[in-house]
């Protein structure tokens, strides 16, 4: 006997009695080991015992039993013989197994549908015609494809829509065809012969249980799932999967699937940070705790480290730890979604939600406790999880491992102390609290009035509070809550004005937390959240007060809650380059099934996206922390993110339904204008756009007219989570007639010949931003070109004082205030003598061509002497502070941007002196 199989049989008494029954076998399993087991292989060795996933008609019942029972040993008794002798990973075993259950469930299904239809008759889909297949969900390991080498398998067992069989003996509906289809279908994986079993079967993940049916409706399943789904449910279901079976050569199943997947995912992630879950998740983690404890207890001697799956620093707990995270924020990180325990981990590990040492760890501890686990099950081919309780038994498993009996010790210890240690703050780890705040039912108006009193010192303020509070609770939303949802939102009414009464305007703050309130209460995860972490109110309350812009943007975005949990992060800088990483793995994570892109799931995430990273910024914004210019950096640089992103994406789409062999990326850029081409990006901005491309094919201007439309309506449609920007194309060549897509050598023949001078101002502000850089380098090619031009200084100056007055006379200000961009003497004014220094100079002074900002273009024109030094330095100042008073001015929530003359009367004469000095013989 060779020395790996006598390694193997040292350990499993299984596959000695095997090989004692049938020693002619050796050779062969020699031979097996040798290289590693595959899916491919095991198909080969299904033909050789005749057996087929195509033939058809299929197997007999008896001989689809006799070839997968030979089958499962012939799998069993190789990786036995791999696995010991450190031949096999943990994805060899695992992935074989797997694969086993799922080639068993279709062979079993294949059987007993051609007995059933020869009987009853064929299932049809009332909807198409056509004969309809069962949806067959492996669940748990199964699900996941990790299974182990003696487990059992969950299924549930689905079907498309009821109705009738036709063509048969006689008629079944459809719910007892399925029923006798499963029925019929268990003993065949199940039911020990004398070859043994394939798989022990259970259905009890279904809805409602044992006492239910064997096969379930998608309606019915519909139904359950939203009335009665339960939050244990959700865990089961994330791994659920569909093993695809097929009996009917003409069937769609694709289909139903697609529904099944439309109601799984809405199911187990929710959209929103899901707090609301917390408290199940907390007695889910403790029944895991107590689980093993009532074992160990009604079994005398039996100690609880002795099971490597359910007891302390077991299996089980490395898979909640990974799983809880998924349910708690893979409904808004789609790349979180995965079926398989090791992905998962990763997922998470790279979205930055487990630390790398953590991730590591966890993962190092389940590959052993994995593999540990099998070889426990190799020893009888038995489905256990119980180390020996004697030393000898633990020697000879730490041999089996490859290990000394020290070693072995050792490393067990260090895995599961560190396993139960985090599975015991997974949710402190996590950011979140340990216990769930009781609320406690008091007299609401007599405490809200004991509060008002103590903290509020203005009677009339108090009134007034009393007054906003009683119309928050007889709001029709609130009307409309649940009993719970009620209470929940009663217990943070003396939060709400405790963290009014440290504001400066403690009525202002009330109004605004009763505003958000209404928004919210019918969502009941963020009335779960705000009494998680009752300080989040506090926050809320302190952003509201400081800006009613931000009051807005929480109340109709409630999804930025999530980011006021830990207020520290939310003050750290940004990482966009990591934020656009994470965007584009969750982003080609939406998936509805087989491949098929959730685009409004799409269109939502890019957008809630934007809205947390702008809330960041307003965050550190108010708490002075960026100057006016490195905000407008910070929102140039987003905006110049998510185009990049949605050019990706809209190009995808484009490419996969075009009639054209189009190419992997569009020969496209897109070129800001504007406040973002000169990034100087604001709050709630539009964008300036132009569109062109570089490319010869006959299709070019047809494909890339149609990716401007659907790239326009990417970023500007409204959805659910909102708009992304409002988008401005009208300064591309012709304007609004034009084309909305322009070829380069169109633009450069447009800004040749065409162009009037205000567009050439406006090309002084140009600036690639996204898609192909040689397209980006061909524009600023031209653009240079074009500012480098030979100009009639005269003519020039005339031209852009008549738009000056022509801007001036279309934003008219029937106010004596000061309009900070409009006015004589104003934003625009300085913007216009930047563009005409530009236009005017440039050939001789060609740093001014560079894209920098007014305020760096003023200093390289004083530089080069073509303006007052004095000047340039007082205008430029200026410029600061009308741009940094329009910023406050905005964050009060005011659209117009107007001042009182005297507080700027100092920086508009020296603007209107350099206006001067630039067009003397110019007055508007």
């Amino acid at each position: 006997m060779s020395d790996i199989i006598s390694t193997a049989v040292t350990w499993s008494r299984f596959l000695k009695r095997r090989l004692d029954a049938r020693p002619e076998i050796t050779a062969q399993l020699y031979d097996d080991a040798q290289s590693p087991l595959t899916p491919e292989k095991i198909l080969v060795w299904l033909a050789e015992l005749g057996g087929s996933l195509t033939a058809f008609p299929p197997p007999e019942n008896s001989v689809c039993r006799t070839q997968l029972r030979q089958l499962r040993m012939r799998i069993l008794q190789t990786l036995i013989v791999r696995d010991i002798n450190q031949l096999a990973s943990l994805e060899e075993v695992v992935s074989c197994m797997s694969f086993l259950a799922d080639l068993s469930v279709q062979m079993a299904y294949r059987t007993v549908m051609h007995d059933l239809v020869a009987q009853f008759g064929r299932p049809i889909d009332p909807t198409t015609g056509l004969p309809m297949e069962m949806i067959i969900l492996g669940m748990g390991k199964l699900g996941g494809q990790e299974l182990n080498v003696s487990s059992d398998i969950d299924l549930i067992m689905l079907y498309g829509d009821e109705g009738d069989t036709v063509g048969g003996r006689r008629s079944l509906s459809h719910h007892e065809f399925y029923g006798r289809l499963t029925q019929r279908m268990m003993p065949i994986i199940s039911e020990p012969d004398a070859d043994g079993f394939v798989f022990r079967t259970d259905l009890r993940l279904r809805p409602d249980g044992d006492g239910s049916p064997l096969a379930w409706s998608l309606d019915a399943l519909e139904n359950y799932l939203i009335t009665q789904g339960r939050e244990w449910e959700r865990y089961a279901w994330l791994k659920a999967r569909v093993i695809p079976v097929k009996y009917f050569e003409e069937s769609q199943p694709d289909k139903d699937i697609h529904i099944l997947e439309s109601l799984r995912k809405p199911f187990v992630y929710r959209k929103y940070f899901d707090f609301d879950a917390l408290a199940s998740l907390r007695k889910l983690r403790e029944q895991i705790r107590q689980e093993w404890v009532r074992k160990v207890n009604s079994r005398e001697g039996l100690a609880s480290d002795q099971n490597v799956k359910l007891g302390e620093g077991g299996i089980r707990e490395i898979e909640f730890i990974v799983q809880l995270i998924q349910l708690i924020r893979g409904g808004r990180m789609p790349s979180l979604q995965q079926r398989h325990l090791l992905t998962a981990l990763h997922a998470e590990q790279e979205a930055a939600l487990l630390n790398k040492d953590i991730a590591d760890k966890l993962e190092q501890a389940y590959r052993f406790l994995r593999r540990l686990e099998h070889i426990i099950q190799y020893q009888d081919d038995a489905q256990t999880h119980l180390l020996p309780n004697d030393n000898e038994g633990l020697n000879s498993i730490a041999a089996a491992m490859g290990l000394s009996r020290s070693e072995f010790d050792a490393v067990l210890a260090n895995h599961r102390t560190f396993v139960a240690e985090t599975f015991r703050n997974v949710f402190r780890l996590l950011g979140m609290q340990e216990d769930e705040h009781d609320s406690q039912e008091d007299d609401n108006t007599s405490r809200l009035e004991d509060l008002t009193l103590s903290l509020i010192n203005e009677e009339e303020t108090r009134v007034q509070i009393h007054h906003r509070i009683e119309l928050m609770m007889s709001n029709h939303r609130i009307q409309q809550l649940t009993s719970s949802s009620r209470k929940r939102l009663e217990s943070l009414i003396p939060v709400m004005i405790e963290a009014a009464s440290k504001t400066k305007n403690p009525l202002a703050a009330c109004h605004h937390l009763a505003d958000l309130m209404e928004t919210i209460a019918q969502r009941s995860s963020y009335l779960a959240l705000l009494i998680e972490y009752p300080e989040i109110v506090q926050r809320v309350a302190r952003i509201m007060t400081a800006s009613p812009f931000a009051a807005q943007l929480l109340v109709k975005n409630p999804i930025l809650l999530d980011s006021l949990i830990d207020w520290r992060s939310l003050l750290l800088p940004i990482d966009l380059k990591a934020i656009a990483e994470q965007l584009h793995k969750d982003l080609s994570a939406c998936l509805i099934h087989e491949g098929a892109v959730d685009i409004e799931r799409q269109m939502n995430l890019m957008r809630d996206t934007q809205k947390i990273v702008e809330f960041q910024l307003l965050a550190q914004d108010l708490e002075n922390q960026l100057s006016v210019e490195h905000l407008a950096d910070y929102l140039s640089a987003l905006a110049d993110m998510l185009l990049e992103e949605s050019l990706f994406r809209t190009w995808s789409q484009l490419r996969e339904n075009s009639k054209y062999d189009l190419p992997e990326a569009p020969h496209f850029a897109i070129i800001a204008y504007g406040k973002l081409g000169g990034k100087e990006l604001g709050y709630s901005s539009d964008l300036d756009l132009v569109l062109i491309f570089d490319d010869e094919h006959d299709y070019a201007a047809e494909t890339y007219i149609k990716l401007g439309r659907r790239l326009s309506t990417w970023l500007s449609t409204m959805t659910s989570s909102g708009r992304m920007y409002e988008i401005d194309l009208r300064l591309r060549p012709d304007g609004d007639a034009g084309l909305l897509a322009v070829s380069i050598d169109g633009f450069r023949k447009y800004q040749q010949e065409m162009a009037w001078v205000w567009e050439h101002q406006a090309l002084t502000r140009g600036r690639f931003c996204a898609g192909d850089a040689r397209v980006g380098e061909k524009f600023e090619q031209i653009r240079r070109e074009i500012l480098l031009k030979e100009r009639d200084l005269t003519q020039l100056r005339k031209d852009i004082v008549d738009m000056r007055i022509k801007m001036c006379d279309g934003h008219p200000n029937p106010t004596d205030l000061f309009d900070l961009k409009h006015s004589v003497g104003g934003m625009v004014d300085i913007e216009f003598i930047t563009q005409y220094l530009v236009l005017a100079h440039s050939k001789d002074h060609p740093k001014l061509l560079e894209n920098l900002g007014n305020i760096a273009l003023l200093q390289i024109a004083a530089q080069a002497q073509l303006i007052p030094e004095k000047l340039a330095v007082q205008v430029a100042d200026a410029y600061r502070v009308y741009r940094k008073t329009q910023h406050e001015i905005r964050l009060q929530g005011q659209e117009k941007a107007r001042v009182p003359v005297e507080t700027v009367a100092q920086e508009s004469e020296v603007v209107r002196a350099l206006w001067l000095y630039v067009f003397p013989d110019s007055e508007y």
